[in-house]
C-alpha cells in the first residue's frame, strides 16, 4: 500500500489526509477498546494423545486461557492415549526412562519399571487426565474427514464424522495432533488376504485372538516385530520372524541409568522416596532428561558419542548371538545406528535360541490360503502378523485444502517438507506437533510437545490480540530452512545408506522425519522466531487497528492500577 495518494487534487500522506479530515484508503475507525484486547478465538484440534491433552492443560490450567480460546478436540477413537491406545500388541513398551515419559505439569512417582509398558503409560495418561479433566473438550468417536481453507472469512471449515453422522464446524485455527506415526498400512505382499488363517496387524492388534500353542508368522524387524517377538515366543508352538534387512538391535537408550543395561523393576521404597521427596525425584528426571537430549551426539556422524554407540551395539550384538555366527553375518548392517529408527531389544536375539523361533531371510514371493510362500517353499502358518510399520509421509489422514487451493497429497507424498516441524506455507493458521523434520529420535519427545504447545499459544495469543485474520509461512522461508536442513542432515547417520521411514522408506536422499539439530537446538529456534518469515494479514484494512483507544487494560479509564508494574 502506498503512504501516500491523491486527494483533492493534492499530493499528501495518509496521516496528513486523515489530519485534514479525509479518508484514506488505509483509514480505519477507531476500535474502542485497550490495546492488546483479546478476541475470543475457536481452536480445533484433531488428536487426543500426549499432544492434544498438553494442549488442553496449557489452554485451561498453565496460561489460563480458557476465557479467550474455546478448545474442541475431535478424537477418533473411544478414549484418549493415541498411540498408547491403539497399540497393544504382546510386548508393546516405550523405550524411553519411565520418568523422563511423562507430561511436564505430572510427575509420575510410581513407575514399575525403568522402561514402562504400554498398558501403564495408557492408564497413567487415563488417570491424569481424570485429575485434570482435561478430557472436557475431547469429542471422542469423531474423525476430522475434512478441513478447507475459507479465506473470506478466515476460518478452516472442518467436517467430521461422528459415528456416520457427520459434523460441521469451523476454526479460526486448526492443529494437527494426531501423531507422525499414525496412518499403519498392510505390506505390498501378493495374495495377503488370501489368508484364511488369522492376519493382524502389529498397530491394530486384536485382544481377542488366543495364539498359545499356534504356528505363527512375524512379517517385520522394525520396533514392533522386536518387541512382538520375545513377547510371543514362550506361548507360540513356533514362531518365524520373516526379515528383509539388517538392523542394529541396540543397547537400551539411556542404558548407563538402568540396572546392567537392562530394563528393572522399581521397589517400593523407590517409589515411596519419589513420592515424598519431589526434589529427589526431580533429580533423577533431571538426569535422565539430559541423558536423553545428549542422545543427539549418538546420531552426529564421527562424535566420540556416535562411535562409543556403535561399538557398543556391535559388541552386544555379537555377544547375543554367539551361538549363532552366521545370523550376526546377516543381522548387522554396514551402515552406522540410527539410521533407521534405534531399536532396543531385550530378549529379541536370546528368542532365536530357542527350538520353536527362527528367523527367515527369503523374500515372500506370495501369501496363500494356508500360510507363507518363499522360494524355498511354502509354510503353513495359523497366525500371520504384520509389524509392517506405518505411511510415514505425513500426509494429514483428511481431505485438506489450503489458502488457493493448496493441497498436500502430491507435495508430501515423496520429500515432505515443514518449518520447524510445525508449520506449512499454504495453510493459514495451521500448527502441527511433529510434522515433517521433528525431534523425535534425540530428546524428550513430550517435552518438546510442550515446546510446540507454547509456540502455536504464542502465535493464538499475537492473532487475538493484534486483530489478525491469518498467518502463513512463506514459502521462501520454507525453501531456505529446508535447504540448509539438508546441507545439515548430511553430518548425521540418519543420512546414511539404509531404507528407512526417517527418509519416507527410500533408500538414500531427503530426510524427512528428524529435526536438523539437538533438541536445544529445537527451542531456541521455537522461542526465538521472527515474525518476518510469514505473511500476515488483518481483519481490517490498517494493521495497527488494534491498538485502539489509546488505553492500555491497565487504564480503566483511568480508575485501573496505573503503577502496575512497580511491583
Amino acid at each position: 500500500m502506498p503512504s501516500s495518494e491523491e486527494i483533492n487534487g493534492s499530493h499528501i500522506t495518509h496521516a496528513g489526509a486523515v489530519a485534514k479530515g479525509d479518508r484514506p484508503r488505509n483509514w480505519v475507525p477507531i476500535k474502542e477498546e485497550p490495546v492488546f484486547s483479546r478476541r475470543k478465538l475457536k481452536i480445533v484440534c484433531a488428536g487426543a494423545g500426549f499432544s492434544g491433552l498438553t494442549l488442553s492443560h496449557k489452554i485451561k490450567l498453565e496460561l489460563k486461557l480458557s476465557d479467550v480460546i474455546d478448545l474442541v478436540i475431535y478424537e477418533k477413537n473411544a478414549d484418549v492415549g493415541g498411540t498408547w491406545y491403539e497399540n497393544r500388541y504382546p510386548g508393546v513398551a516405550c523405550d524411553i526412562p519411565a520418568h523422563s515419559y511423562t507430561f511436564l505439569f505430572e510427575p509420575n512417582p510410581e513407575w514399575s519399571q525403568f522402561y514402562a509398558p504400554g498398558s501403564e503409560i495408557e492408564a497413567y495418561i487415563k488417570k491424569t487426565v481424570r485429575k485434570y479433566n482435561l478430557d472436557e473438550p475431547v469429542q471422542f468417536n469423531s474423525k476430522v474427514t475434512e478441513a478447507t481453507w475459507d479465506e473470506e472469512s478466515g476460518k478452516w471449515k472442518i467436517k467430521v464424522d461422528r459415528s456416520g453422522a457427520v459434523k460441521e464446524d469451523e476454526a479460526d485455527i486448526f492443529v494437527n495432533g494426531t501423531g507422525f506415526l499414525n496412518k499403519w498400512k498392510w505390506p505390498k505382499i501378493e495374495g495377503l488376504f488370501d489368508f484364511k488363517g488369522k492376519l493382524v496387524h502389529s498397530a491394530n492388534w486384536d485382544d481377542s485372538y488366543d495364539y498359545t500353542g499356534k504356528k505363527v508368522a512375524v512379517i517385520g524387524n522394525g520396533s514392533s516385530g522386536i518387541q512382538c517377538v520375545p513377547a510371543m515366543q514362550p506361548k507360540v508352538e513356533k514362531l518365524v520372524n520373516f526379515v528383509r534387512n539388517p538392523t542394529w538391535i541396540s543397547v537400551n537408550i539411556c542404558a548407563d541409568k538402568a540396572l546392567d543395561g537392562r530394563n528393572f523393576s522399581y521397589t517400593e521404597e523407590d517409589k515411596k522416596r519419589f513420592r515424598e521427596d519431589p526434589k529427589a525425584h526431580l533429580v533423577l528426571r533431571k538426569e535422565l532428561e539430559a541423558s536423553l537430549n545428549g542422545f543427539f551426539y549418538g546420531m552426529y556422524r564421527d562424535h566420540p558419542a556416535q562411535l562409543g554407540l556403535t561399538a557398543l551395539c556391535k559388541t552386544q550384538m555379537i555377544d547375543r548371538m554367539q551361538a549363532s555366527p552366521e545370523l550376526a553375518d546377516k543381522m548387522i548392517p554396514k551402515w552406522r545406528p540410527g539410521c533407521r529408527r534405534l531399536t532396543p531389544g531385550d530378549g529379541y536375539l536370546e528368542a532365536f535360541r530357542e527350538p520353536n523361533t527362527s528367523m527367515c531371510w527369503d523374500a515372500i514371493e506370495s501369501i496363500t490360503a494356508t500360510g507363507i510362500k518363499t522360494a524355498n517353499g511354502e509354510e503353513a502358518f495359523d497366525m500371520i502378523v504384520c509389524a509392517t510399520g506405518f505411511d510415514a509421509s505425513f500426509i494429514p489422514p483428511w481431505k485438506f485444502q489450503g489458502r488457493d487451493g493448496a493441497s498436500l497429497d502430491e507435495r508430501w507424498k515423496v520429500d515432505p517438507e515443514a518449518f520447524f516441524a510445525v508449520q506449512v506455507d499454504g495453510m493459514p493458521n495451521y500448527f502441527m506437533f511433529n510434522g515433517p523434520n521433528c525431534p523425535i529420535s534425540h530428546g524428550s519427545v513430550l517435552t518438546q510437545i510442550s515446546w510446540t504447545c507454547d509456540y502455536i499459544l504464542k502465535w493464538a495469543k499475537k492473532i487475538a490480540t493484534e486483530d489478525i485474520k491469518s498467518v502463513d509461512v512463506k514459502k521462501e522461508a520454507v525453501d531456505d530452512y529446508n535447504t540448509w536442513s539438508q546441507e545439515f542432515l548430511k553430518r548425521t547417520v540418519w543420512a546414511d545408506e539404509c531404507r528407512s521411514w526417517y527418509k519416507n522408506g527410500k533408500n538414500s536422499g531427503h530426510v524427512t522425519a528428524v529435526y536438523p539439530g539437538s533438541i536445544l537446538h529445537f527451542k531456541d529456534c521455537l522461542e526465538n522466531m521472527g515474525g518476518e518469515h510469514f505473511d500476515i494479514r488483518y481483519n481490517s484494512k490498517n494493521r495497527f487497528r488494534f491498538l485502539g483507544n489509546g488505553e492500555s487494560v491497565w487504564d480503566r479509564h483511568g480508575m485501573g492500577d496505573l503503577a502496575y508494574y512497580m511491583n
